[in-house]
């Protein structure tokens, strides 16, 4: 029989100090919002003192040298500021997708079409006669408009209001027969022809009133509203070639030097209330300046790891990208994978292939049944340029599959059919359909 009575158990359970809880905040900062931060705790504190990164006197770089055998060698700089690129401009953005979309022989064909476009966000000139001013197939140009139209922000680069709209609905996966039909009758829709629409897209009055309200919800103009960041983009880290390697720097440019005022601290008398108040501040400015050297120490701890893996797409772009999953930099860096969360999210590194953020280098593996490993994205970026070249011989998912898996992609015919999806390109038969309208 049970003697009801006390029972003792030990537990382990991991106790979040202020301290803790502030490091943790500090790695999900971005620069822009840490610089902030920075200004406002410094205000409430009176033992901190900031000083401008720019007025700040510069540290010798502590480096990290890699042998001349180690082709992903490179050497890391935590201190000292690097100029970085300029913000991104909205026109960046769009450069950037083109560059990770397109096939470097089209990318030049793709900037042509982007310095052609109107205030609206639309090709005011015809494709013929933009293929015989490049003196270029015009089936191979419209191909590579085709991929320009799936771009951020949806509706770049059409010929017509209705293809703008279209490839909006396609991009929020509502382009449907029904809706097909009333952007085919848009001026039914001017007239405010209710009756004959309703007839022609075999809807009632409640089915058509939401699709009107979804077209009202569309931008007919996407030129004159291109997304851009709440805050101007600043990039995190930098790197760049070094000999045979790579040189990865913090950037500092937007960050001001947080110090302690020794001075005022040695007048702290700890006997008095005031006093005793000071002591308290003095702590907490101790913890924030630990905090932001751990902060430090920890992007680029993270990003060497990652510039080390991922050194051939320095090189050699986004087809070169390697399968990465932030278990691999958890495990490689002795950091908790929550942690690498939270220091890859909303950080980005000024790359020589441009400002590109940091989760662009995590990427699934597909294993092959040889062992070895292909990135998704990278497969992903064959996919898009493989259908941007097809013309009028539009290739089907079994079609796009063969031709992955002769250069040497292990894939299949169901995960092709998600990656085209996913990208926004619409399946083969629609392809066709489009390309006899054009």
């Amino acid at each position: 029989m049970l003697v009801p009575g006390l029972i003792q158990r030990q537990s382990q359970s991991l106790v979040m100090t202020p301290q803790l809880r502030q490091a943790i905040a500090l790695l999900q900062y971005t620069q822009t919002d840490l610089a902030q931060h920075l200004r406002q705790v410094c205000e409430t504190n009176p033992l901190l003192i900031l000083e401008p990164g720019d007025t700040a006197p510069e540290s010798p770089p502590a480096q990290e040298d890699f042998h001349d055998d180690d082709p992903d060698r490179f050497t890391t700089a935590p201190e000292r500021p690097e100029a970085a690129a300029p913000p991104p401009s909205d026109r960046d953005e769009l450069i950037l997708q083109i560059r990770l979309s397109l096939p470097p022989d089209d990318q030049h064909v793709a900037f042509h079409l982007l310095d052609s476009l109107d205030e609206t966000g639309r090709l005011p000139v015809s494709v013929t006669d933009l293929a015989a001013e490049l003196g270029m197939d015009a089936r191979h140009l419209e191909a590579i408009r085709q991929t320009l139209m799936h771009l951020e922000p949806a509706g770049l680069f059409a010929r017509s209001l209705e293809e703008c709209l279209a490839a909006q609905l396609r991009a929020r996966n509502r382009l449907d027969p029904a809706m097909q039909t009333l952007l085919d009758n848009l001026d039914l829709l001017a007239r405010r022809d209710w009756r004959r629409l309703r007839e022609k897209c075999a809807l009632d009055q409640d089915d058509l009133l939401d699709m009107l309200a979804e077209i009202q919800a569309l931008d007919p103009r996407p030129g004159l509203s291109l997304p851009s960041p709440a805050a101007p983009i600043e990039p995190d880290l930098i790197v760049r070639p070094n000999g045979t390697g790579f040189r990865l720097t913090l950037n500092t440019r937007l960050l001001p030097t947080v110090r302690l005022d020794d001075t005022l601290r040695a007048q702290i008398d700890g006997h008095t209330e005031a006093g005793r108040m000071l002591l308290a501040y003095a702590g907490e400015a101790t913890a924030l300046i630990r905090a932001l050297h751990s902060r430090k120490l920890s992007l680029l701890t993270v990003g060497r790891a990652i510039v080390q893996h991922q050194a051939a797409f320095l090189r050699d772009g986004s087809t070169a990208l390697r399968p990465l999953t932030m278990r691999e930099i958890a495990e490689r860096t002795e950091l908790h994978e929550s942690t690498i969360s939270r220091i890859v999210s909303s950080k980005y590194i000024d790359t020589p292939r441009g400002t590109v953020p940091l989760k662009l280098f995590f990427s699934t593996a597909l294993t092959s049944e040889d062992g070895t490993t292909q990135s998704a994205h990278a497969i992903q970026h064959r996919l898009q340029a493989l259908v941007a070249a097809e013309g009028d011989n539009v290739l089907s998912d079994d079609a796009l599959t063969g031709l992955l898996q002769k250069e040497g992609f292990s894939i299949q015919r169901r995960t092709v059919a998600k990656y085209r999806e996913g990208l926004g390109i619409a399946k083969s038969s629609q392809r066709k359909r489009l390309r006899r309208i054009s």
